[in-house]
């Protein structure tokens, strides 16, 4: 099912999850390219061995990778339900793991830009998912 061109909540959504993926490049790019310099620039602590750094690395070009699987969600969010549901769940689960890592896992605060930014995202998607769900199965 294709979402109606007047339903405004599926052009939210829609916003939303082009913001995620600017997000998701505009993070990715300097992990995979440079990762202290997104580490001093956040003020995250620095890796111990020189070697570390290509996880870093690794990350970052996952990042992208995921970014990419989220372009159906953006193109069509009803077309495609499973994958938009996929990227919502995602970035819920990705804001739970930062959170989690910082209080229960002893990493730096500095980590809970990610919880809020990964988890807000998630939480305004999926109620912007829901309300287009609501709005084109209630049409019918």
């Amino acid at each position: 099912m294709i979402a109606r061109a007047d339903n405004n909540y599926a052009r939210a959504l829609q916003v939303l999850v082009a913001l995620g993926i600017a997000v998701d490049v505009a993070l990715a790019i300097p992990i995979a390219l440079s990762p202290e310099w997104l580490t001093s620039a956040l003020f995250l602590p620095p890796v111990l061995s020189f070697k570390a750094d290509i996880w870093q690395r690794s990350v970052g070009v996952l990042r992208l990778l995921l970014s990419s699987m989220y372009i159906p969600a953006l193109v069509s969010p009803l077309q495609d339900r499973y994958i938009s549901a996929a990227a919502i769940a995602s970035r819920l689960l990705l804001g739970l793991f930062w959170y989690w890592a910082v209080t229960f896992a002893d990493y730096s605060r500095g980590y809970l830009l990610f919880a809020y930014l990964e988890g807000s995202l998630g939480v305004l998607q999926a109620a912007l998912y829901v309300a287009v769900l609501r709005r084109e199965y209630l049409r019918s």
